[in-house]
């Protein structure tokens, strides 16, 4: 290019100009080609043309005042080669990249906003690494950073910045990154504990509300148990209860108390299993049942004392016979136990903090 003459380095200026933008394209990032333009031999000529030509390009191409004008002096122009050789250079105008956002948290970490995280592979691993920067400068300690289902494919570059994996639901995943080198990460763990619940539902006549399962462990082995289940996200122990007696029965009744709780460590994926026996109390002497066919094969009212030597459970497991049995008060009575009962308060003064339920 540099020894072209006349018309044919007239030619040359488009091909130099796109394949500047394009390899900057390539690498992702914004750029101007710029010539550089200085007084030289006079190879080109003084063609009006070729200077015309070089002028219009000034403006869209990024020269400057002085560089243009020296397109005119003594006739002559000079065009250098790309990179060393060429004096027409491909001058890189990145702008700083934005760092993610999201909020403080009361740690000295930041919990990142999923909905503004971007959605285009490149974006987000410039703006992480320019963040990651920018955090470790500023003192931050942990990240948290969860990326929606939609953006899944965001996760490598993540963990490629040692990100780690703290816990996963069906729209989203959650990582970490503990930013100090010099103090051990005392970032939360992911919930260790799955809590479930069992309905002994008493009705008018003193009979316990039992079922037998259609899937699960003790199908098809002519067992019977009383309502089980696990509680949903954000729901109390007392709603859960109520809950899972409606959903595999049809049979409303109404919590009363708590009367034992278990606590084991051999729950699915390694975690621990809080366990509530809650008595449930029904006005009805035999409402009429609405099963959930596809867990419940079958339901009855019972006496509670042929539920307690029922074998091998519960009368031969030792853990289960013990529960069951602090269910029967000294007069023989089920439910005639002390327990533990709820109170519904406020979270705090504050107005909408939300109500809990304290059990005592």
């Amino acid at each position: 290019a540099g020894e072209a003459q006349g018309p044919c380095a007239l030619k040359m200026l488009p091909l130099l100009e796109r394949c500047g933008r394009t390899a900057c394209r390539w690498r992702g990032r914004r750029a101007s080609a710029i010539l550089d333009v200085r007084p030289s031999l006079p190879r080109w000529g003084a063609s009006p043309a070729i200077r015309l030509h070089l002028l219009r390009r000034a403006g869209p191409l990024g020269i400057d005042g002085p560089r243009a004008a020296a397109l005119g002096l003594g006739g002559t122009v000079a065009a250098a080669t790309l990179l060393q050789d060429w004096r027409l250079t491909a001058c890189e105008a990145e702008p700083e990249a934005r760092p993610l956002e999201g909020r403080a948290d009361p740690y000295g970490g930041v919990i990142l906003d999923p909905a503004l995280l971007p959605l285009d592979a490149a974006d987000f691993e410039r703006r992480l690494d320019h963040s990651l920067r920018t955090w470790r400068s500023g003192g931050v300690r942990g990240v948290w950073l969860q990326i929606p289902l939609g953006k899944a494919h965001l996760i490598g570059t993540a963990v490629d910045r040692g990100f780690i994996f703290h816990h996963a639901e069906k729209h989203y995943c959650m990582l970490t990154h503990w930013l100090p080198t010099d103090v051990p990460s005392p970032l939360p763990p992911n919930a260790s504990t799955q809590v479930g619940v069992g309905a002994l539902v008493v009705n008018g006549d003193g009979k316990v509300l039992l079922v037998q399962e259609a899937v699960g462990p003790t199908r098809g082995k002519d067992i019977w148990k009383i309502p089980t289940g696990l509680l949903n996200a954000r729901e109390d122990i007392k709603d859960g209860a109520v809950r899972e007696c409606r959903e595999e029965t049809g049979v409303e009744a109404d919590f009363e108390k708590v009367i034992a709780f278990r606590h084991a460590h051999h729950a699915m994926f390694g975690k621990s299993d809080l366990f509530f026996i809650c008595l449930l109390r029904t006005k009805e002497t035999a409402p009429t049942f609405k099963l959930q066919e596809a867990e419940i094969a079958k339901a009855k009212w019972a006496n509670f004392d042929d539920f307690l030597q029922q074998a091998p459970y519960p009368r031969d497991t030792p853990v289960w016979a013990e529960i069951y049995s602090r269910c029967v008060g000294e007069d023989g009575v089920v439910g005639n136990v002390p327990g533990i009962r709820t109170e519904q308060l406020l979270q705090s003064e504050r107005p909408n903090s939300g109500l809990n339920y304290i059990y005592y």
